[in-house]
């Protein structure tokens, strides 16, 4: 009997057993259009491991929880609209207790407004792409865009066309 209680000691003891790590990234976003906020949108998150969940979102303003030390991509989807991806990797350091929230806001272009251009083929090529690349910086102990430049690229490409 004490060899029973004992192996069932060993299994239980931290030695055996995987801590889940709960700390997770808060994402508080906002997702637009040219006329507004939208709503009943869909919101689709893809993991590095195929797994993928989906979020009907109602209003515009909404938050969503991603696991840390995970590799998630954001999908905002909404009809008339094309769709946009945001990536994160939210690889944070395990001293790091409070995570700090991230505050984003989505843009969606009208299919309508994007087949009226005369670069349509090439925006939307790039549209396939994330449009956002969000990694936490240890030194400003805060997230940040690594693809801040291919967001602008595409955003000049758009007012480009409407000159």
């Amino acid at each position: 009997m004490r060899l029973f209680f004992l192996i069932l000691l060993l299994i239980n003891s931290p030695l055996f057993s995987q801590k889940k790590d709960g700390r997770h990234l808060h994402i508080h976003f906002k997702v637009n259009n040219t006329f507004g906020e939208l709503t009943n949108l869909i919101v689709r998150e893809v993991y590095q491991d195929g797994s993928k969940d989906t979020v009907l979102v109602e209003k515009a303003n909404h938050s969503i929880d991603i696991p840390v030390n995970r590799h998630v991509l954001l999908e905002f989807v909404c009809p008339g609209h094309v769709t946009k991806r945001v990536a994160f990797n939210t690889d944070v350091p395990l001293a790091l207790h409070k995570i700090p929230f991230f505050d984003l806001v989505v843009e969606l272009i009208e299919l309508d407004f994007l087949n009226s251009l005369k670069n349509k083929d090439e925006l939307k090529t790039l549209m396939d792409f994330p449009i956002g690349y969000i990694k936490f910086d240890v030194a400003s102990n805060n997230w940040y865009n690594s693809q801040l430049a291919f967001t602008k690229t595409i955003n000049k490409l758009i007012k480009k066309s409407l000159k």
